[in-house]
């Protein structure tokens, strides 16, 4: 029996076919029905709830960059902690246009110009995805960075190397791990006969789709990108945990020196720092691991089902929600962070207080990993300090090395 073949053409005229044929053809009522559903729900999610997750985001991380770039925001940490927030920031200003696209144009498209087209079905995901990428990458070392600060303070620092040159590889490596997603869709000419108007539409290229290749390469993407990152930082900030406590438990017991008030307040320094790490591991998790599963499940089959654009469209605003609350968890957790963001916009009921330092014990924290400063003991010969990269003494400057 032989099989029936069609060549290039012939495919791109059955899809066209297709399209212009749907809006002729009888659209069964359950269709109807769940096409309504999925119009609604692309409007409340990409039409609401995704572009004030970005402008949230955005305005958040451009704060962010504003306050890490202030002279006493030095050290290898910060270095990374920019790195994560301007592709954050970057990131979330290319998912604008994407929700746009999701809300009126639906996954296929429908455009009248060239460059619409090409730029959805060929930069929209690799520009989007791999700004995000950077930002889990650069997530990951600011994670190690911090772990070997606390948890080894003897070792050398930067334990990654020069922090800019990190940076600069993670970027141009991240760049070109995505390069294949380019060729993942391709643009289709449609030519309407009626009266001759173009139209532009993006469909899947299968024949890379359904090579050995992308079968690997999809899969590998998300455990560099998504699992092993998510471990790595779980464990990392356990880590970070245990010693910590380990080691406020040993001054405690090495200080001759101290009041009530203070075993309190470090206490609650301490139950803070334990419960925005657990947290923040579990939230990277959380938000980032339905997202795994998208990019591995996703195809026309499962697109048309309502269920399935459901799950989609979490996974879409979770991922983009755990990009956009760094700036306010900085906020909410690190009062030298306020101060400094304070002073930086030069509010006048704050400038006289944010002048005055506490000598007491103070630590920073991150989204995934504290900055935690040394503590001043009134016994210093018996538990010596070490100086570490990112640290902030009691007097506001960094202490990096």
């Amino acid at each position: 029996m032989s099989k029936f073949t069609m060549d290039d053409d012939q495919m791109n005229d059955f899809f066209c076919s297709r399209f212009w044929g749907e809006n002729l053809s009888y659209i069964p009522p359950n269709q109807q029905i769940d096409d309504l559903k999925t119009e609604n729900l692309r409007r409340l999610s990409y039409g609401i709830i995704l572009p004030a997750i970005c402008i949230l985001g955005i305005l958040g991380n451009a704060l962010n960059l504003l306050v890490l770039t202030r002279p006493n925001m030095k050290g290898p940490a910060y270095i990374y902690m920019r790195g994560y927030s301007a592709s954050a920031l970057v990131a979330l200003v290319f998912a604008i246009p994407f929700g746009r696209r999701l809300q009126f144009h639906d996954d296929n498209g429908r455009w009248t110009t060239l460059r619409e087209a090409f730029y959805t079905a060929h930069l929209e995901l690799f520009l989007g995805n791999a700004c995000l990428g950077v930002g889990v990458l650069m997530l990951l070392v600011l994670t190690i960075e911090r772990y070997v600060s606390v948890c080894h303070p003897t070792h050398m620092r930067p334990a990654l190397g020069p922090p800019k040159l990190t940076v600069f590889l993670i970027l141009i490596g991240t760049f070109v791990i995505y390069l294949p997603s380019l060729f993942r869709y391709e643009v289709i000419k449609c030519v309407l006969f009626t009266d001759g108007s173009i139209t532009y539409y993006k469909r899947n290229n299968y024949d890379f789709l359904d090579s050995m290749f992308y079968s690997v390469y999809k899969v590998i993407l998300e455990i560099v990108f998504k699992l092993m990152p998510t471990v790595l930082i779980a464990y990392f900030n356990v880590r970070i945990m245990i010693v910590y406590r380990q080691t406020c438990n040993k001054r405690r017991r090495m200080t001759l020196s101290h009041t009530k008030d203070d075993d309190s307040r470090k206490f609650a320094e301490e139950r803070r720092l334990m419960f925005l790490l657990g947290s923040t591991s579990l939230l990277f998790l959380v938000c980032v691991s339905p997202m795994a599963i998208l990019h591995v499940t996703l195809s026309e089959e499962n697109l048309s089902n309502f269920s399935y654009q459901v799950f989609r469209a979490l996974a879409n605003l979770m991922e983009l929600l755990n990009y956009s609350i760094t700036f306010y968890i900085y906020c909410l957790f690190s009062e030298d962070f306020r101060n400094t963001l304070l002073r930086t916009m030069r509010w006048p009921w704050r400038k006289d207080k944010t002048n005055v330092k506490r000598n007491n014990d103070q630590f920073r924290m991150t989204a995934t990993q504290p900055i935690i400063t040394q503590h001043k003991l009134a016994v210093t010969h018996q538990f010596p300090q070490h100086s570490t990269s990112g640290f902030v003494t009691g007097n506001g400057r960094s202490s990096s090395i």
